[in-house]
């Protein structure tokens, strides 16, 4: 969750969701289930309330791992009877539920001469209206982004793939002033459309006798593998 006082991502202590597709590691046991379900399950018990919310401890990524309540709900004892999470990393009693924890520390007032009454301020309520549940190593990278990269990928590799095929007709009309430039053609595969290129070399023939130009390409989707490892590991390590 994030909270609107508190910026950084805060984990919800004793129990694991499903995992948002390609986000569960291969080496992680994920729990099963409809991890949009189980997102949209926390939204509800959580959108438009206050929380009040207890750090317990910090995980190996610097986040803080809380135990929320809203009024006298536990949310990680709902989502676990719900049925959208499993208990895990954390005991955690949800025998029944559970008050909302204290808001102002027991401390200790040394006799003053004071004739005032000293008393500890009272910290303000954490409020956290609800977001997708953070899990181990993911960004905040939404998935209506994901999205939008992925439609604009595929309209690259259309182009890119449209563009080989074109040129291929015109290479075998003899209209070689209209051919289009090998320059075009590998920019387009810079730019995300190298499957494609792949794939019109491979299936129109086109270009595959041309060995400058699929070095040239090799060394493109080179770069472009090399990038995306980098990425997806600077995803989950956060």
């Amino acid at each position: 969750m994030r909270c609107a006082n508190h910026p950084e991502v805060i984990r919800l202590m004793g129990y694991d969701a499903p995992a948002m597709p390609a986000t569960c590691l291969h080496n992680e046991i994920c729990p099963p289930g409809d991890s949009f379900a189980a997102r949209d399950y926390l939204r509800s018990l959580t959108e438009g309330k206050t929380q009040q919310c207890v750090q317990e401890e910090t995980d190996t990524y610097g986040r803080a791992i809380v135990n929320c309540t809203a009024g006298a709900l536990n949310i990680s004892c709902a989502m676990i009877e719900s049925g959208h999470a499993v208990p895990r990393y954390a005991p955690l009693d949800c025998s029944e539920p559970s008050p909302a924890p204290e808001t102002a520390p027991d401390v200790t007032v040394e006799p003053s001469t004071d004739p005032t009454p000293q008393t500890s301020p009272e910290p303000p309520p954490v409020t956290a209206p609800a977001d997708t549940p953070a899990r181990p190593g993911t960004s905040g990278l939404g998935f209506g982004m994901a999205s939008f990269v992925l439609l604009g990928l595929l309209l690259v590799n259309l182009i890119t793939w449209v563009l080989f095929a074109i040129d291929k007709r015109r290479a075998q009309a003899f209209r070689s002033r209209e051919r289009i430039a090998e320059s075009t053609l590998l920019g387009w595969a810079m730019v995300g459309g190298s499957p494609a290129a792949w794939f019109a070399i491979n299936r129109l023939r086109h270009k595959s006798a041309k060995y400058s130009f699929k070095q040239t390409l090799l060394l493109i989707s080179g770069l472009q593998i090399g990038a995306l490892i980098g990425g997806i590991y600077l995803w989950f390590t956060g």
